[in-house]
């Protein structure tokens, strides 16, 4: 599964905020792949564990090239505001969530898609929801980890 937007949290209604950015070089985005901004060049790539400049989750694919040009952009899905689901890995130490882990606990990324439970050192998601048959949580992105605030 592809991490997606559940549902906006904020503004009164279901509508993502949805805005372009320009992409890095030697990037592959794929849709639905959590992607940040390049502190460096300020250009979007696919986002990692403990990731500080996330923006949203890919609304299209895109490989670029060593060179990019303006056309190299993709629409993204603001990560402010919004509940997105996507898969824990179950195959660490920690194999299911708990009520426990709602709410308070922030959680890293394994990768650019996936949550990973055994890891709360610079983490990001905080869970408002799981389901540990299907391997998923919905997550909100913490602000401090947010390009966008």
């Amino acid at each position: 599964m592809i991490p997606f937007v559940v549902k906006r949290i904020q503004g009164g209604n279901n509508n993502p905020d949805v805005e372009y950015f320009n992409v890095a070089a030697s990037q592959t985005i794929v849709t639905g792949d959590l992607v940040q901004i390049n502190a460096s060049t300020r250009l979007l790539e696919v986002a990692t564990a403990a990731s500080t400049t996330i923006v949203g989750v890919a609304n299209e694919t895109i490989t670029t090239g060593a060179t990019v040009t303006a056309v190299d952009n993709i629409p993204v899905v603001l990560a402010r505001g919004v509940v997105i689901r996507m898969n824990f890995t179950g195959a660490g130490t920690k194999k299911t969530f708990a009520s426990t882990d709602l709410y308070s606990t922030l959680f890293d990324l394994s990768n650019k898609t996936t949550v990973n439970p055994d890891d709360v050192t610079g983490g990001m998601a905080q869970i408002i929801a799981y389901d540990n048959a299907k391997l998923t949580v919905d997550v909100v992105i913490a602000s401090a980890n947010q390009y966008l605030k």
